[in-house]
């Protein structure tokens, strides 16, 4: 049956259209978007495999710049931070008899991360505008990791209690075992040798000659 004027065509679950919309609605607070993921594993290996090219072209270039085991660290400590979400929240969905909606949820969740680009994209284009009216730029830069962290966290935890059917308090359980998972991998970097610290690079701030 064709469709009626005026009737956007329906997007299959999955596909590179319906992918871009259920990001666009699960980024502005609308659950329906999770409908428009695949739930099979080999959408959950789609969603990875742009992370694992990245991390692959990262670690060559580090590797290729600086041939250390400062360098060695930096790529390993880069992959957990790929496959801990993964790990940890199937073990989650495990646990919470939700196991059946993770490869929904979890293709989602890899998708909708690269909305964080866009938003650090409009704050940035907010802070060009309120620096030049007398803001410093560590002034700056603080506002601009503020709402790209703001941001990410309610993401997290939005798309998790969406896709994983969550309550609220259950969903911010989630989000708090992937802060600390992060957290303590971070710690163990640093503890073990050659102890490389991620928060140094983080937290690394322009140095002063910006300010105004």
């Amino acid at each position: 049956m064709t469709q009626g004027r005026g009737v956007p065509p329906r997007l299959m679950p999955g596909s590179p259209g319906g992918i871009f919309r259920g990001m666009m609605l699960l980024g502005r607070g609308r659950r329906e978007g999770m409908s428009c993921f695949g739930a099979t594993p080999d959408a959950v290996l789609t969603a990875l495999a742009p992370r694992v090219a990245l991390w692959l072209v990262g670690g060559v270039l580090t590797m290729a710049q600086a041939p250390t085991l400062l360098s060695g660290s930096k790529v390993v400590y880069s992959l957990c931070l790929v496959l801990t979400p993964v790990v940890l929240t199937h073990l989650l969905a495990r646990l919470w008899g939700r196991e059946a909606l993770w490869p929904r949820y979890m293709a989602a969740a890899l998708w909708c991360d690269w909305l964080v680009l866009f938003v650090m994209l409009a704050a940035v284009a907010l802070v060009a505008m309120l620096t030049p009216a007398g803001m410093s730029l560590m002034h700056s830069a603080l506002i601009l990791n503020g709402i790209i962290f703001a941001y990410n966290l309610w993401l997290t935890w939005f798309v998790a209690r969406a896709g994983l059917a969550l309550g609220a308090w259950r969903a911010l359980l989630l989000l708090l075992a992937l802060t600390a998972a992060i957290m303590a991998l971070s710690a163990l970097s640093a503890l073990l040798p050659p102890h490389y610290s991620p928060w140094q690079d983080f937290l690394a701030l322009p140095s002063g000659h910006g300010d105004r």
